[in-house]
């Protein structure tokens, strides 16, 4: 049976229904950059599946569920470890004593569902049916019928977009809230996975990072936040990255998150929601860490609102890719480098950092600088001299732990847009 092409042109459950319909056995093969998965069937049913990257290997789908303790699984792997290859954590598992045979069925059932469901939201992607490749290395393999695994996707697509309709976005910032509803109950009893959920929701924490905190897959993570929220235990803020574009915003960029991080929390009096931007980049879903928050309306004793009140002053991760850092910062108004100046190696990583900012294109910018040990301080000539920046380009030294200087570095910064 010769079957391959691309799911623009032929849906995955138009796929599954021909296999069906056929009584093949095989493995669907599925593609899309570097995320490729397999689809296993024989005589038609599905009876394995696994995707790569893995978001939720088999052993952690037990420790969530509540089928085994995190020690437990610590164990298994060890000895999974010992036994070398070929040894099946299902097998040592179930040969311990650990876990029953129905139980761990039931979670490789949701490993078949959560795959296809993940390969059902693809728009694109090559796939290919290989006659007769059967499954050698698992241990534990079930049995399930297409139009269910196809009902349970079409279900859960209706879900999703269900919970995007009411939540807005996984980049809203949930936050507990005391509603008419609770009220008029009286009482409240939690599900775990919601109090799972419920002890990461701080007001700062988006939805990404709570569900990223809470191990959680995003589908059935997002499914307990909307039982909050439909509750009116939760309710959700709008996201501060999504100004970024549309209004004005400063980019703080510096080699070493820490830093960063203690930058905007002395700006803002730790006034900042943490926020995991989720980007498609080169057909993958890349997580980009943000921090965010607003440059304050006044000095804190009373003066008047400041020009730039409604200011985002955020930064993201520093391992995360140039690519990642231009979807998200490419429009930003202004930029703020952070540099270390304790000496001319320090100032390695904002060389870098600079190449990045002037590939842009012509961004109002200005260089922060700072020491993190008592040692010498580079001056701002210097520093300027060994970035190369001229005269256009301000070098402030700055105290990261002190609100007013970190305020007149983003004031700096935005004198340069007009404001």
């Amino acid at each position: 049976m010769l079957l391959q092409g691309n799911l623009k042109e032929f849906s995955l459950p138009n796929i599954f229904q021909l296999v069906k319909m056929s009584a093949k056995s095989g493995a669907l093969t599925i593609r899309r950059g570097e995320e490729w998965g397999k689809i296993f069937f024989r005589r038609g049913l599905i009876y394995y599946a696994f995707s790569v990257p893995q978001h939720l290997p088999l052993g952690e789908r037990l420790v969530k569920s509540g089928a085994i303790s995190a020690a437990q699984l610590k164990t298994a792997l060890a000895a999974q470890k010992k036994e070398g290859d070929g040894a099946r954590i299902g097998a040592i598992l179930l040969g311990g004593g650990v876990i029953d045979r129905g139980t761990l069925e039931q979670a490789v059932r949701e490993q078949i569902q959560d795959t296809a469901f993940q390969f059902f939201s693809w728009l694109d992607g090559e796939f290919e049916f290989s006659a007769d490749e059967r499954v050698t290395d698992e241990d534990i393999l079930v049995e399930m019928n297409v139009e269910n695994v196809i009902m349970e996707g079409c279900r859960r697509i209706d879900e999703w977009e269900l919970i995007f309709e009411q939540l807005g976005s996984l980049e809203r910032i949930p936050h507990l809230a005391y509603s008419q509803r609770v009220e008029d109950r009286g009482e409240m009893t939690l599900t775990a996975e919601e109090w799972r959920v419920i002890v990461h929701i701080d007001g700062r924490a988006d939805i990404n990072v709570v569900l990223r905190d809470c191990g959680l897959d995003r589908f059935h993570g997002a499914k307990v936040i909307y039982s909050l929220y439909s509750s009116g235990l939760v309710a959700v803020s709008e996201a501060a990255i999504e100004g970024i574009g549309s209004g004005l915003s400063v980019a703080v960029r510096g080699p070493i998150d820490i830093y960063n991080e203690v930058f905007l929390n002395t700006l803002t009096d730790s006034n900042v929601v943490k926020q995991l931007r989720v980007e498609l980049i080169d057909e993958k879903e890349v997580e980009i860490p943000v921090v965010a928050g607003q440059l304050p309306s006044s000095n804190g004793d009373g003066e008047e609102a400041t020009a730039a009140e409604g200011v985002i002053v955020f930064t993201a991760s520093a391992s995360s890719s140039a690519q990642a850092w231009q979807r998200l910062a490419g429009e930003s108004s202004a930029w703020v480098l952070l540099a270390n100046a304790n000496d001319q190696d320090s100032l390695r990583a904002t060389r870098a950092d600079l190449e990045f900012v002037r590939a842009l294109g012509d961004v109002p910018l200005v260089v922060a600088t700072y020491v993190s040990m008592a040692d010498e301080e580079l001056s701002p000539k210097q520093v300027a001299k060994a970035l190369g920046v001229g005269a256009n380009v301000p070098v402030i030294p700055c105290h990261l732990r002190d609100r007013e200087s970190v305020t007149a570095v983003v004031k700096a910064a935005l004198a340069l847009v007009g404001r």
